[in-house]
Parts: C-alpha cells; sequence; structure tokens
C-alpha cells in the first residue's frame, strides 16, 4: 500500500478499504462500496456510541427493536441497515414519505430514543425555533438527537430570507428565482439562491453559526449537547476543518428501560448460542483435523519407509551394478588380451605353414635330381 494511502473499516458496510487523505471531505464519497462519506460514518459512529456505548461498525450492531427511531432524510448508505438493527424509520423533509418537522403529529411526541436529523434544519423555513422544540417533544426523557448541518464559527446565523412566509420558487430564464409576500402583505424577489442538491425544498434558507446552534438547543430544552470534532481513522471519520462537525444532544442522561436490557439479553442469548454452536463446530472441526493429521503421518510414515525401502535397494543395486561393471571390463581386458595373443599365434601359424612349404618345395627339388634319385637306387637315400 502506498504510503499516503489510509487504511479503514467503513463502519457503515463493514469493508475495509484504502484511499487516499485528499477524499476525505465532508461530503465526497470515499468508501467504493456503499458510498460512505466522512459525514455518514460520523453518524453512524455516534449512533454506536451514543447507544451502545461503544465503536462498532453498523453490521456488528446488536438487534435491539425495542429501541425506536426516526429519521428525516437519512441517507440510503445507512439508513436501511438502521431498519435492520432497531424499530427505526426514515422520512423526509421534503418527498414521501414526508415528515414535518415543524408540524410533527401530536400523538409522536415522546415516543423516540433518537432523532436523527442531517443536513435538514438549514432548509427549515423560520422560525427555525420551532424545529428545535420540536425535536424535544418527539424524544423520550432520555432520548438523544442526532444532527448535522453546515455551520460557521461566525457569531451568528446567516438567515438568507428572514421575512419568509409565503413564497415559491420558479424558473426565469437561466435561473432559479423566489417570490416571497411577507406577513405584512409586502412582496419580495430573490435570485441569488443555493441548492442542495437539488431544486425545491433543498433551498438553503441559512446559514448557521455555532454559537447559535448552541442557543437553540439550550432554548429548546436539551441539556447536553457534544460535539463530535475528533478523528477517528479505524472508521475513515477524518475531518480537515473544525465546523459543520456533527453534534448529539440529550434530554437527559441516557438509560436503557427494561425493554432495552430485555432486548439485550435476547441477544446475548442468542449469541451465546452461536457462540457454543460455534465452539462445538470447532471441536468438530479439531478432531476432524487432527484425524487428518494422524492419517497424513501414517502415510507419511509408510511412503518414507518405502522410500527408504527403495532407496536401500537401489543402493544394493547401483552397487551390483558396479561391480558387473568391473567385471565386464576385466573381461573385456582379458578377451582383448585373448583376441591378441589369438592374432600372433595365427601370424605364426602363418609364418611356419609359409616356411613349411618352402620346404616342401625344396624337398621337392631335391627329389627330382639325379643324385638324390641315383643315392636312392643303391640305397644311399
Amino acid at each position: 500500500m502506498p504510503v499516503d494511502e489510509v487504511a479503514f473499516v467503513c463502519n457503515i458496510c463493514g469493508i475495509e478499504n484504502t484511499a487516499p487523505p485528499s477524499v476525505f471531505d465532508r461530503e465526497s464519497a470515499s468508501c467504493p462500496h456503499c458510498n460512505s462519506t466522512v459525514r455518514t460514518r460520523a453518524i453512524v459512529q455516534m449512533i454506536s456510541r451514543e447507544l451502545l456505548g461503544a465503536d462498532l461498525p453498523l453490521p456488528q450492531f446488536p438487534k435491539l427493536k425495542s429501541i425506536r427511531g426516526i429519521g428525516i432524510s437519512d441517507s440510503p448508505d445507512y439508513a436501511n441497515r438502521l431498519g435492520e438493527k432497531f424499530d427505526y424509520r426514515n422520512t423526509f423533509y421534503h418527498k414521501a414519505p414526508q415528515f414535518d418537522i415543524v408540524h410533527p403529529p401530536e400523538e409522536e411526541f415522546g415516543s423516540y430514543d433518537f432523532l436523527i436529523a442531517s443536513e435538514v434544519f438549514e432548509h427549515v423555513a423560520p422560525p427555525v425555533d420551532i424545529a428545535f422544540e420540536n425535536a424535544f417533544r418527539l424524544l423520550k426523557p432520555n432520548g438523544v438527537f442526532f444532527f448535522t448541518v453546515p455551520y460557521t464559527l461566525d457569531e451568528h446565523t446567516a438567515e438568507h430570507f428572514p421575512a419568509l412566509h409565503d413564497y415559491g420558487i420558479a424558473q426565469l430564464s437561466d435561473r432559479m428565482v423566489m417570490v416571497n409576500r411577507t406577513r405584512e402583505g409586502q412582496l419580495q424577489m430573490f435570485d441569488d439562491l443555493v441548492f442542495h442538491g437539488g431544486g425545491g425544498s433543498t433551498l438553503e434558507i441559512r446559514r448557521f453559526s455555532e454559537n447559535d446552534l448552541r442557543a437553540q438547543f439550550e432554548r429548546a430544552g436539551f441539556v447536553s449537547l457534544k460535539i463530535y470534532g475528533e478523528n477517528y481513522a479505524p472508521f475513515g471519520v477524518l475531518r480537515p476543518e473544525n465546523w459543520s462537525l456533527p453534534m448529539t444532544a440529550r434530554k437527559q442522561p441516557f438509560q436503557i428501560g427494561l425493554d432495552g436490557i430485555s432486548a439485550l439479553m435476547d441477544h446475548w442469548i442468542e449469541m451465546s448460542k452461536r457462540v457454543r454452536l460455534l465452539e462445538s463446530r470447532v471441536t468438530e472441526y479439531q478432531e476432524l483435523l487432527d484425524s487428518m493429521n494422524r492419517r497424513t503421518t501414517e502415510e507419511l510414515e509408510a511412503r518414507t519407509k518405502w522410500a527408504l525401502d527403495l532407496e536401500r535397494q537401489l543402493s544394493e543395486r547401483t552397487e551390483w551394478t558396479t561391480i558387473l561393471q568391473k567385471d565386464v571390463a576385466h573381461h573385456t581386458e582379458l578377451a582383448e588380451q585373448f583376441q591378441a595373443e589369438s592374432a600372433k599365434t595365427a601370424e605364426e601359424a602363418r609364418h611356419l605353414e609359409t616356411r613349411l612349404e618352402d620346404l616342401r618345395r625344396q624337398l621337392e627339388v631335391l627329389n627330382r635330381k639325379p643324385w638324390t634319385r641315383a643315392g636312392r637306387a643303391i640305397g644311399l637315400v
């Protein structure tokens, strides 16, 4: 891995990744598997810490259906997975299934253990105080509010349309414009509009400041506000700036009720069963592995003995072959000597035969001589 690559586990999909530091800005997709961003991974990390007390990736969350939550325009990269773990539903501020934080159903007040509003409150029509107050009302006494908006470190929030009342947005030539009728009946037109990801209800109504956000939470009744500003590299939560950070606000310190404890116990029992099953399987696999190791050892010993026997036989045959080769060489040498002696004897025999032939001719010549016949007549020969 290159030195400048950052290794992390996406706490939304649970996949290991590497990415260059340049992609870790607030809204860039830095997990190639689920397209999560630093902001969405930070939200899941807050949920894990505030509800479970530990930094867990979302796939490892226990299933606690006794914990009820609602999201407003939550990102799909974590919303569906949250629905598998908690009694949670996702809604939207500007489309179906719609949930109007300014006018929520009163029967839902005090119903939720947690509420998520990420990148929503900057689009709420003024006065935004009502949205914070309703978030407080929707939560149970020990509920927690998970919150993000783009904000600055300026002294005050910048309200782009402070007199917004009865308004509409339309396309005019090459740009979008908004026409507003104030409560006093005055008409206003704005053409310097900023949209977050599209038109309509994604219009930026304000740019919060951190100071005003703190005051909003306090006025709404929240007793504790925490700003998550620290990095957490194992989950790829790396922040290049110290503003627009995720926040949590509580009505009071979090406590798990009896239903939650019961759900945790059910989860613990289920996990214990799985652990025991896994331990049983591990034991079976270990016994199988030991048996295979024994068979392998026995077979290895048998094959080693066979190889040693073969090596001994080969050595003996090699030795016998060496002796045979020596015998063959010796007999070859004797044959060569015998052949040489035979050739010499044959040569001598030919020489004697030639000499004998000469002697025969000489004798024949002598026999034809007159004196020889005279000598034979008188009995001298």
